[in-house]
């Protein structure tokens, strides 16, 4: 049976951009010291993250509304994690990103970094926004005015 195509739904999700970052930042790591440090301890970061994300979306099928970057919200989701952050699906692949860092023992692994951040940013969240914006009106506004995007 085919697939259900999403027509609003970009081909490259924010999941496919934090593993690709991962490894980006893991390879560029190793290039630049020629291992991997042994601070693993940050790890348990990136467990968390990881966790969060998925947590946090399963709120949305829980309460039965797409969590997809590009399709219509049914219900605004406020409580949980969403209470802190208004992001916290990405939030959670920022946090898995940054616990990895120090594995890589090297400085330039931030380039892939920051360009998840700022492809995130400006490719998912300030659209997804404008979106939330045109589907809940003052109640989302309300809510953005009482809950930052990040932390």
């Amino acid at each position: 049976m085919p697939e259900k195509k999403r027509p609003n739904v970009p081909r490259i999700l924010p999941p496919h951009l934090f593993f690709l970052t991962a490894a980006l930042m893991l390879g560029i790591g190793y290039w630049e010291t020629g291992g991997f440090g042994v601070r693993y301890w940050p790890l348990g970061l990136t467990i968390f993250g990881i966790w969060m994300a998925a947590r946090e979306k399963n709120r949305f099928v829980a309460a039965g509304t797409s969590f997809y970057p590009g399709e219509d919200a049914h219900k605004l989701i406020t409580y949980g994690a969403y209470r802190f952050t208004r992001n916290p699906m990405y939030l959670g692949m920022v946090l898995g990103l940054i616990g990895l860092w120090p594995l890589t023992g090297g400085y330039w692994p931030v380039v892939p970094f920051v360009l998840f951040i700022s492809i995130i940013t400006i490719r998912f969240i300030l659209p997804e926004e404008r979106r939330l914006e045109e589907l809940f009106g003052d109640e989302y506004r309300t809510y953005k005015s009482k809950v930052r995007r990040w932390l």
